[in-house]
């Protein structure tokens, strides 16, 4: 890599960790100002509790509840400020008459997109790195809400009648995420009418990811049968209750966003067991990819606007059609990924925005004037 690339590598990378920081301090910001009653309630809790200073707590509060979300937020803008950086490194070198020097010496401006583009590369790399290997790692932490601030993991949630693959109602006063385990579990099982046949309640229960089931503590099993009196109750006790409801997917359900901080291997996996029958994970599977390549493909069209030959461009209005263009191909693209087409499989509309993209990214830098 000559000097110049080097120049201008570093130029785009520096715009983006300023963008960037600048963005997600700008959000936590506005975060802590709308909860700021919770981030000091749970200081002024643990103060007490561990006798330390509030605004010490306070403060260690908001890094240990928005710290970790510097990841999540990583992989859904890094589309977006990659091209705020790569619009900030071109205008830069517009006005320091840095293009009319590369032209002047014979080096075409398509060597800028070329290296802010292998920039772009780089940090889409990153991106799924980051989506499977540091995002599934702190799912439950990311899963939380104010109420938990400074206390580790998901909290147990209440589940109220979540249907299973086999039609079951399952309703739990609580859940843990993370130990798999549930309080007070009620279970309706309804028969082909869609009535509730069998009735299971028991005080506790605890997953076993091996038989794919819940393990019943004090559990009876109530319904009803036919006699010569007619039909009268029958109480039976039961140890296992076989559900695809793991603790995993009562949690992806809770929370719509959760299935976004999951590795492909965890995806696949809900998917075999029956998590999603609307293709809702392959979505988010083909979405996965396809969002990448959008992030190139859009960085590859918008680059464009901002190589400008003569000097007296205006840039303010580049920088306006480069915005107005990248905005909703961005949220067109989420939305795609997002939303159940009629007739159209999940992976095939996940790469629509592609489809549609790709050839007028390869005509917007076939056509660049450089």
């Amino acid at each position: 890599m000559i000097l110049l690339d080097r120049h201008i590598m570093a130029r785009f990378f520096g715009n983006f960790v300023l963008l960037f920081g600048l963005l997600f301090i700008f959000a936590i910001s506005i975060d802590v100002v709308v909860q700021f009653d919770e981030f000091i309630e749970a200081a002024e809790m643990v103060a007490e509790r561990d006798g330390r200073w509030s605004l010490v707590v306070f403060i260690e509060g908001v890094l240990e509840f928005h710290g970790p979300r510097i990841f999540q937020f990583y992989a859904f803008m890094v589309g977006l400020v990659g091209v705020a950086a790569a619009g900030f490194t071109i205008v830069q070198m517009h006005r320091n008459r840095e293009l009319v020097a590369m032209m002047a010496a014979g080096i075409p401006l398509h060597r800028v997109v070329a290296v802010i583009m292998a920039g772009q590369v780089f940090l889409v790399l990153l991106q799924l790195a980051d989506q499977e290997v540091i995002l599934p790692r702190l799912a439950t932490r990311l899963a939380r809400f104010h109420d938990r601030i400074l206390q580790p993991g998901v909290e147990t949630f209440e589940v109220s009648l979540a249907r299973d693959a086999g039609g079951d109602l399952m309703y739990a006063k609580s859940v843990d995420a993370n130990n798999g385990v549930a309080t007070t579990i009620l279970v309706l099982r309804r028969g082909e009418t869609g009535v509730a046949e069998e009735r299971i309640t028991a005080s506790s229960a605890v997953w076993n990811p091996d038989l794919e089931a819940w393990e019943l503590e004090n559990a009876q099993i109530l319904g009803t049968s036919t006699a010569n009196e007619g039909r009268v109750a029958v109480r039976e006790t039961i140890d296992r209750w076989e559900t695809d409801l793991s603790p995993k997917k009562l949690l992806a359900r809770r929370s719509a966003g959760f299935a976004q901080m999951l590795s492909i291997s965890q995806l696949r996996a809900m998917r075999d067991e029956g998590a999603s029958n609307d293709g809702g994970l392959d979505r988010v599977i083909f979405g996965r990819f396809s969002g990448a390549m959008v992030n190139l493909l859009v960085m590859a069209i918008v680059t464009p606007f901002f190589l400008i030959r003569t000097a007296s461009a205006n840039m303010l209005l580049q920088c306006v059609k480069a915005s107005s263009l990248t905005l909703p191909v961005l949220i067109g693209t989420l939305a795609a990924t997002s939303i159940s087409l009629t007739g159209i499989p999940p992976g095939v509309g996940a790469f629509l925005p592609v489809v549609i993209l790709l050839p007028i990214a390869f005509g917007r830098l076939a056509y660049l004037k450089s």
